[in-house]
C-alpha cells in the first residue's frame, strides 16, 4: 500500500470569490501556532474551474498526506478532545465564500509522483485536464493499468505531463486523473488526436466501452500553486 495519499477537495465557491477563497485556504497552513513538522496539509496544488468545461464556479485543492496524518487531521476536526480551534474558526469565518463541496481520498498509481517528484521533474502547466471516472465494480484496476500502459505514453507525445492517476478510497468505482499542459494549444492537440492518432483513438474506444460516467474539467492554477507556470 502506498504511504502517500491525497485529500482531494472540490468546493463550490460563490461566483467571483474563487481567488479570495483560495487565499483563505492557504492561510490555514501558515497561521500562528500551526505545527508543520509532518506532511499534514502539504499543498500538492490548487486550481479554479474554467467556464465552458463543466460545473463552475469552483475550486479544487489537493493536499498530500499519509494515512497517519490524514487520520490526525480528521481527529482535529471531529474529536472534541483534539478539536482544532484555529481550523474551526477559519471554517466559520469563510462561509460567505463557499456554498458546499465534495471530498475524496486518493491513492496514487505506481506512475504517480509525489510533490517532491513533480518538482524535481519540472511538471508545471498553465492549463490542467482533470477527469473523474465511474467504472463498473471490479474494473477500476484494469482501467488504471491500461491508462498507464496505453494512454500515458501517447499523452506525453502531445506534451501532456502527468500530475497523477489515482483510485479513490472508499469509492471502489471511481478513478481520477490529472494532466498539466504548458499551453492551451497542447491540450487542444491531444483532444484532436483522438480522431487522427490510432494509439489515442484506441484508448478512447476502450474508454467509451468501459467507463460509465466521466466528469471532465479544465482548470487554471491558483496564484500560489507550485505546479502553475508564472508568466
Amino acid at each position: 500500500m502506498s504511504r502517500t495519499i491525497y485529500l482531494h477537495e472540490i468546493i463550490r465557491t460563490v461566483p467571483g470569490r474563487e481567488e479570495p477563497y483560495m487565499a483563505s485556504v492557504l492561510s490555514v497552513t501558515s497561521g500562528p501556532g500551526r505545527d508543520r513538522r509532518d506532511d499534514y496539509h502539504r499543498q500538492l496544488g490548487q486550481w479554479r474551474s474554467v467556464n465552458g468545461s463543466g460545473p463552475w464556479h469552483g475550486v479544487i485543492n489537493i493536499w498530500q498526506h499519509t494515512w497517519k496524518s490524514q487520520a490526525e487531521a480528521l481527529s482535529r476536526q471531529f474529536m472534541d478532545a483534539q478539536r482544532d480551534a484555529y481550523m474551526e474558526d477559519w471554517w466559520q469565518r469563510n462561509l460567505h465564500l463557499r456554498r458546499g463541496g465534495y471530498d475524496r481520498l486518493l491513492v496514487p498509481t505506481p506512475a504517480t509522483l509525489d510533490a517532491d517528484g513533480l518538482a524535481r521533474t519540472g511538471v508545471r502547466g498553465r492549463v490542467f485536464l482533470h477527469e473523474i471516472f465511474w467504472l463498473p465494480f471490479g474494473r477500476r484496476d484494469e482501467f488504471l493499468a491500461r491508462f498507464e500502459s496505453d494512454f500515458l505514453p501517447a499523452a506525453r507525445r502531445y506534451d501532456g505531463q502527468l500530475v497523477g492517476a489515482y483510485s479513490v478510497a472508499m469509492r471502489p468505482r471511481q478513478a481520477l486523473t490529472l494532466f498539466a499542459f504548458r499551453d492551451w494549444a497542447d491540450l487542444a492537440r491531444l483532444l484532436k488526436a483522438r480522431h487522427t492518432d490510432p494509439e489515442v483513438r484506441n484508448w478512447w474506444e476502450y474508454r467509451e466501452q468501459v467507463v460509465e460516467r466521466v466528469d471532465e474539467l479544465t482548470l487554471l492554477p491558483g496564484r500560489l500553486n507550485p505546479l502553475g507556470i508564472k508568466d
